[in-house]
């Protein structure tokens, strides 16, 4: 049963030991071969003697690198005086106290190299030869991780002496070109920048990392060099950018008609890649990061077009290549991309130039932006009033907008500063418009500054019925309209109003379901805690492997016989007696106990004691409380030799006095749910309670009368370990009372550890009135 348990003991002893041994056998004398006289100059002489020789860059072998550490963590102990003597004192030094060995606690051991040799080596560099760009954390933290959402990056880092490192780099930069046709950036960064790998999460060289929604991709923690080719860092990249979640999978032609047709209730352009692959290119997924606020990306299967009844729109489109279709309002595409004009760069421009719908809504500060822009010359309409009337007559407004936009460059909108949607433009609006008014309002508005608007009604409204004609006659109405607002692109306005641009509130949240945002919140943490943690994430990659399962399954049979053998210990300690005082069938009337070896705190029951224990977070104890009438009653010295035979910290004894809390036996009493009880209590002085604080009930052990006659000179009472007297009075009809005619203390007491209560009284609370 033992043999699990001292396996695993003597398993992590020698784990222990291990650890201890290579943290703790650094001693820079040795690492230089020198005494510890050895002069200043000897250990100048030996450091640059071994310095040369084991140099990663001079010396093939594989501890090189090292070997080339501890040369110069040394050096850096021993050409210290004040580290030295401290080393020479106590073994240790000021920076590696307590740790052990850690190269980490040391300079740069090729700063301390340089220092000596100067520029008699050529290969000194702060950053890896011949990258395009390098980067440093503080760039990292201000420009690259917050912006990855909509910019994925892909990190390549080593040092200038990692030999193994140069053929990974060499594939890196062989497909740099690659990565950035598409959209993804490319840099490169030195492993020996602390800051910036602790961001990361760096703990070797060579490394790859792929940052992308803030999130921080490593590629081959634990494998060899060979690893990194192309196909393998192709796949990795494409794994870490979120392609499925933000580009939905199409089924059928039919889901096209279906998903552009909610134009009105997204608020969003549709951009749909017909290809044969079964997941989209980086070079359309790149965009959709970009303007995902604004455009909703899709992909079909081309392979659907060749087998079902097609809409028009599709019937010239090749399944040999990919294509871009462009949706807005319509039901026919507004742009098409397809063959060699299918590029990131292409893509990236039409995505650009039609972020927004022909008619949109003002849902969030970015549509307003991108309708009213800021310090241009060309002003925007916004048609304000009843969303309904707006949702119903929609169609006839799209076609003005479409006009403005293709002739004049100018846009038009709908805003709806209702008390649900952008409600600070309701005191703007005050002058022109009412939120009881059934009317539709056309006004213009100029942006001169990011904070500041100035705005003019052009004095074009529309009522129910202007709406119906509108409708119906509406090429007419819509060239008078647009002669009309085509004045204030042309002339100056006059008198018009400023105000201060009022809080625009966002509306456009994409709709995702709980077990995706959910997922998505755990995903964060995880990476942040977990794969930006070097020490974690390489214990969690041990998690697919048989040493660790090994260990699991030790400590679960370690956990599993250890519980089995305090299971019999329980078993063992409850065949024995739980008190030291004999059995109280074996004892006698009046008998005098032996007075008890130690001495019980017996604390007076007040406010203060009860709010020790009612307090949340007290310890779940019984109280056992003594009624008395004062400190001098006999009761007392019996009540504290029978409570001193009692040995279990579950209980806490105190004493009632009547003379100075009177008033808490009455509220107790009235706080006793069960009426049949309430009538029945009756707290004689030397009744015992069983309080049970957490549970809010208490136990009474109850005199045999209502009076307080002492039986004997010993100070036994009537209520307490009389059991002979007990079992033949008659004096006590009380049904409650009757519970314990039959028990001795002792007994009662028994009762309670073993759970089988008699009559357990609940109360509402317990009273804090004691006066």
């Amino acid at each position: 049963m033992h043999l699990v348990k001292y396996i695993f003991i003597y398993f992590f002893i020698c784990l222990w030991n291990n650890i201890s041994a290579n943290n703790n056998d650094f001693n820079p004398y040795e690492v230089l071969g020198l005494a510890r006289s050895a002069s200043d100059k000897d250990i100048r002489q030996a450091y640059k003697k071994l310095a040369r020789h084991w140099h990663p860059d001079k010396n093939s072998e594989p501890n090189a690198h090292d070997q080339f550490t501890k040369i110069n963590a040394a050096y850096e102990i021993l050409s210290d005086s004040t580290k030295r003597q401290n080393y020479d004192e106590y073994g240790t030094t000021t920076q590696d106290s307590h740790r052990g060995f850690n190269t980490n606690h040391f300079r740069d051991p090729y700063d301390i190299f340089r220092a000596h040799f100067g520029g008699d080596f050529h290969f000194f560099h702060e950053t890896p030869t011949g990258a395009k760009k390098i980067i440093h954390s503080r760039e990292f933290l201000a420009n690259i991780l917050p912006n990855s959402d909509k910019k994925p990056y892909v990190l390549f880092g080593s040092t200038n002496f990692c030999l193994h490192c140069r053929q990974p780099l060499a594939i890196f930069r062989s497909l740099e070109k690659q990565f950035n046709e598409v959209g993804i950036s490319t840099a490169e960064f030195n492993v020996n920048d602390q800051r910036l790998s602790n961001e990361l999460g760096i703990f070797n060289s060579p490394s790859l990392c792929v940052i992308s929604q803030r999130r921080v991709y490593h590629f081959n923690d634990h494998g060899k060099p060979s690893e990194y080719t192309e196909t393998n860092i192709k796949e990795f990249v494409r794994k870490s950018i979120p392609i499925k979640r933000h580009v939905q999978i199409l089924e059928t032609a039919d889901d096209i008609l279906s998903l552009i047709s909610l134009y009105n209730q997204s608020n969003r352009v549709y951009a749909i890649l017909i290809t044969r692959q079964k997941t989209a290119t980086l070079k359309f997924v790149i965009p959709c990061l970009q303007y995902i606020p604004r455009i909703q990306c899709a992909l079909l299967n081309s392979s659907v077009i060749m087998n079902t009844q097609l809409p028009p729109f599709l019937k010239q489109i090749s399944t040999m290549s990919d294509t871009i279709l462009l949706f807005k309002e319509d039901k026919n595409p507004v742009a098409v991309i397809k063959d060699n004009d299918f590029t990131f760069s292409n893509v990236q421009k039409l995505f650009e130039s039609n972020q927004l719908l022909y008619l949109p809504t003002i849902t969030s500060s970015n549509v307003f932006n991108l309708v009213c822009q800021i310090n241009s010359a060309k002003p925007c309409f916004l048609i304000i009033g009843d969303s309904f009337l707006f949702e119903q007559y929609r169609s006839s407004f799209l076609h003005l907008a479409k006009q403005l936009f293709q002739q004049y460059g100018t846009r038009m909108a709908y805003l709806d500063s209702s008390s649900t949607k952008q409600i600070g433009f309701s005191k703007i609006f005050s002058s022109i418009y009412q939120p009881t008014d059934k009317k539709l309002f056309i006004i213009v508005i100029r942006r001169w500054f990011d904070d500041t608007i100035e705005l003019v009604n052009t004095e074009v409204e529309f009522d129910k019925n202007s709406l119906v004609e509108f409708k119906r006659n509406n090429l007419n109405i819509i060239a008078d309209i647009e002669a009309n607002l085509k004045l204030f692109l042309t002339t100056r306005w006059q008198n018009p109003k400023k105000f201060t641009l009022p809080t625009i509130f966002n509306f456009d949240e994409i709709d995702e379901n709980i077990f995706t945002v959910l997922m998505n919140k755990i995903q964060d943490k995880w990476n942040y805690w977990v794969e930006r943690n070097p020490i974690l994430r390489s214990l969690s990659g041990y998690v697919f492997t048989y040493q660790f399962w090994l260990c699991l399954l030790s400590i679960l049979a370690y956990l599993w016989y250890s519980k089995q053998d305090l299971g019999n210990n329980l078993n063992n300690n409850n065949k024995q007696p739980r008190r030291s005082y004999a059995s109280s069938t074996n004892r006698k009337p009046n008998e005098v106990y032996r007075e008890p070896t130690s001495t019980i705190k017996l604390n007076e029951f007040d406010q203060s004691f009860l709010q020790r224990y009612v307090n949340p977070g007290a310890p779940n104890v019984i109280v056992l409380l003594l009624i008395a009438d004062t400190p001098n009653d006999a009761c007392i010295g019996y009540f504290n030799k029978q409570i001193s035979l009692i040995n279990d910290s579950r209980m806490i004894f105190a004493v009632l006095y009547r003379e100075h809390s009177p008033q808490w036996l009455i509220e107790l009493c009235s706080n006793v749910e069960d009426e049949h009880n309430r009538r029945l209590v009756r707290f004689t002085s030397s009744t015992v309670l069983a309080l049970y604080i957490r549970r809010k009930f208490f136990v009474p052990y109850w005199s045999l009368s209502n009076n307080d006659e002492v039986l004997d000179e010993n100070g036994a009472f009537i209520g307490m370990d009389n059991h002979h007297y007990r079992s033949s009075s008659t004096s006590s009809t009380d049904s409650i009372a009757s519970t314990t005619d039959s028990l001795s203390f002792p007994d009662w007491i028994d009762l309670l550890f073993d759970g089988n209560i008699r009559r357990p009284m609940s109360v509402t609370d317990w009273p804090m009135i004691f006066r």
